[in-house]
């Protein structure tokens, strides 16, 4: 069974890696959140934050896998926290489900989509991996990439 756990908004920070750059139009959204709650809840990971002097690490807050466009919905609603569950992944694994996730809405643009695949590749993902993972032909990732 997940745990839900209520985090503050302000311990939640976009992930430096999510593929979808733009977040639209969120005034339904936010007009949604604020008749009806947050139905879904985010997926997070701990944020792990390297001192400049010291080198020392240590947790601030959390970044969010999924879940970006309700977290700034759920803001401009007025929401001081979110129901969020904390899950365990490397960065290949943060990668590729915000890549998956966003595919599965099909709003990704094809450059944010090459993004996407650029980042599984520079994690070490091959192309056929890539396409594996994301139910693209290994033609159409080609393509992507070479926009890169």
């Amino acid at each position: 069974m997940t745990n839900i756990t209520y985090i503050p908004v302000e311990e939640l920070h976009p992930h430096p890696d999510n593929p979808r750059k733009e977040l639209g139009d969120l005034t339904e959204l936010v007009d949604s959140i604020r008749a009806n709650g947050v139905f879904q809840n985010l997926t997070v990971v701990p944020r792990t934050v390297t001192g400049e002097v010291t080198g020392e690490t240590w947790q601030d807050g959390y970044t969010i896998i999924i879940g970006h466009r309700r977290l700034a919905a759920a803001e401009l609603a007025g929401l001081s926290e979110l129901p969020c569950v904390i899950a365990d992944m490397t960065l290949q694994e943060q990668v590729r489900t915000m890549l998956m996730e966003n595919m599965q809405r099909s709003d990704l643009t094809v450059y944010e989509q090459a993004q996407g695949f650029q980042a599984m590749i520079d994690l070490g993902d091959t192309v056929e991996i890539v396409a594996r993972e994301t139910g693209f032909s290994t033609t159409t990732v080609r393509r992507r990439l070479k926009m890169m």
